[in-house]
């Protein structure tokens, strides 16, 4: 591939460093999160409590991962339709509006809708109502319908990410060809994720976090060489 101008690049050098944030915020977050819960009333009192690091870790994935990812994933689809045939490029980029719908959605819902649910449920009335809600819609709930979702939205992702990281691969640019062989690793993780929660094997559930790793370290070769305008 030519070389690309300064100005070219920037848009994807921004995009990359705002998914780098979010996704250093995402592990930050995580991390000041403590233990995940285990149970449906861990969760419930995790919820509950809505404290700040609860609502930051949300309102992070939705607006510093999820948006930016969004755009990166645009971006790379122009960026790499030289390197891709033209039905890899089209399939692609078919997937990355239903990762934003189902990551958005999922995110959003843990400040807006679950706050709601966990009032009812302190409502003797409508307690079994709103607790059988919640064990739908809460994300950190192991086995939940929100959970098996949020994964399903990265396993979505992970395809354009395994089509835009191969032809990444193929670019001149020695720092670009290990981006791209992190991102193509960091799409199988999240798809052998979803197989791991359908299968149960429990060392695949992993594939998410695993992933996410992955797609830091991707990010970090991909923020500098478009920042460098070396593409």
């Amino acid at each position: 591939m030519t070389e690309r101008t300064d100005h070219t690049t920037r848009p994807l050098a921004f995009a990359c460093a705002i998914s780098l944030l979010g996704t250093i915020l995402w592990i930050a977050l995580m991390l000041a999160g403590g233990t995940p819960p285990a149970t449906f009333e861990q969760a419930f009192t995790k919820a509950s409590r809505m404290d700040t690091v609860f609502v930051l870790s949300y309102l992070n994935v939705a607006f510093l991962v999820t948006v930016p990812v969004i755009a990166l994933m645009a971006l790379l689809h122009g960026f790499c339709k030289p390197l891709l045939s033209p039905w890899a490029s089209r399939i692609a980029i078919v997937f990355v509006p239903i990762y934003g719908i189902l990551n958005l959605t999922i995110s959003l819902s843990q400040i807006t809708v679950v706050p709601t649910l966990v009032d009812m449920a302190r409502q003797p009335e409508t307690r079994l109502l709103a607790e059988s809600l919640l064990r739908l819609v809460l994300q950190e709930l192991p086995g939940s319908p929100a959970a098996f979702f949020n994964g399903l939205a990265y396993a979505v992702l992970g395809i354009p990410s395994i089509v835009f990281g191969a032809a990444l691969s193929r670019h001149s640019s020695r720092a670009l060809k290990w981006a791209g062989r992190l991102l193509a690793l960091n799409g199988a993780a999240c798809i052998l994720a979803v197989f791991g929660v359908l299968t149960h094997v429990p060392a695949l559930q992993f594939g998410t976090i695993f992933g996410g790793g992955l797609f830091f370290m991707a990010l970090l070769p991909m923020t500098w060489v478009f920042f460098a305008g070396r593409s």
